[in-house]
């Protein structure tokens, strides 16, 4: 038993570097969004985009078959529950959203960093911005921090709810860093946000469609929904 503790321990570790590598990576576009803009880059930003997608997507879908994950491929019909899965996910999603807006307007918390960055490039490109925040960002997200991540890490031997859950806290507290940084608030906020779409993946049976679905509806409700 501690041998098997200590191997998925050693998983966790792993794939939470790789992770951040891969994150790094689908992050190029946008770093040449903070260069320039303009319809040429636009243009080669989200053919990178479609690049990295494919990419991840195989990355995932490799991870998933050689840990005997549960795959589910693109061309499979969605089923009721899923739609369902989908929406309950977005729902909570921007609820947070707006619980931490309002917290942040009466204890005056200052924007993460991360905020910060993406509020400014929205206000300079927001067709662009939008198209990131809702379409590419959350399909490059999903299959590296849920489909790759907890494909690498709960394979068929750490299918125990025990596994599952410390998974989804250290995938949401690492989606949660990566997103806020050092300060609390914000850390709070996105770990919750990524808590709820790794147990989204683990409900919809490992359903990474689902996973894109929620985020991107989750992401579209804030931008409109959510004060700024």
């Amino acid at each position: 038993m501690l041998q098997k503790n200590l191997r998925f321990i050693g998983n966790l570790l792993i794939v939470s570097v790789l992770s951040v590598i891969i994150v790094n990576i689908s992050s190029l576009p946008v770093y040449i969004y903070l260069i320039t803009a303009n319809w040429f880059t636009l243009l080669v930003s989200f053919s990178l985009y479609a690049v990295i997608i494919v990419f991840l997507y195989n990355i995932y879908k490799t991870t998933a078959e050689l840990r005997q994950f549960d795959f589910r491929p693109w061309r499979t019909r969605l089923n009721k529950r899923a739609l369902l899965f989908m929406m309950i996910g977005a729902v909570i999603i921007v609820a947070l959203a707006f619980g931490y807006a309002k917290l942040t307007a009466v204890w005056y918390i200052t924007e993460s960093g991360n905020e910060r960055s993406l509020d400014l490039l929205l206000r300079k490109n927001p067709v662009a911005m939008t198209l990131d925040a809702v379409i590419f960002g959350p399909i490059a997200e999903e299959l590296s921090f849920r489909g790759f991540f907890f494909s690498y890490v709960l394979s068929d031997q750490y299918l125990d709810r025990e596994y599952q859950a410390a998974t989804i806290v250290i995938n949401g507290l690492l989606f949660g860093y990566l997103h806020s940084g050092n300060s609390l608030v914000p850390l709070a906020y996105y770990t919750l946000f990524g808590m709820v779409l790794g147990t989204i993946y683990l409900l919809s049976k490992h359903d990474i469609r689902v996973n894109s679905v929620t985020h991107m509806l989750a992401n579209l409700g804030i931008l409109w929904l959510v004060p700024s």
